[in-house]
């Protein structure tokens, strides 16, 4: 009965993490929302930025399993910070926060 339990925890844990862990998405996501700053495509970037906050709450337990308590509330604050500098059409604002998301990123994702 243990071995079987065991066998079935492995296989959801596997399957769960079949796809990638999100690193690479995140990081193409945020070049692109990087493009349309430069373009200052406005409606463009509100859409990425709101994407980029679903693809965190659909990611959100990997990345609490990979960084710290610090790294992934920061992570949540700057992507809702970068949010409103996107709606406010603050060029300065957004890139600062896409910077600061990139960062929390990076130290997340270094394994």
């Amino acid at each position: 009965m243990k071995k079987l339990l065991i066998i079935c925890l492995t296989t959801c844990m596997l399957l769960g993490c079949s796809q990638n862990l999100g690193g690479s998405v995140f990081f193409n996501h945020i070049e692109q929302i990087d493009g349309s700053i430069q373009q200052g495509d406005w409606n463009s970037i509100i859409i990425q930025t709101t994407e980029l906050k679903e693809l965190y709450q659909r990611n959100k337990w990997k990345i609490q399993l990979l960084g710290d308590e610090g790294e992934y509330e920061g992570l949540y604050g700057s992507i809702n910070r970068l949010i409103v500098a996107s709606h406010e059409k603050d060029v300065i604002n957004a890139r600062l926060e896409l910077a600061t998301v990139k960062s929390f990123l990076e130290d997340i994702y270094s394994l």
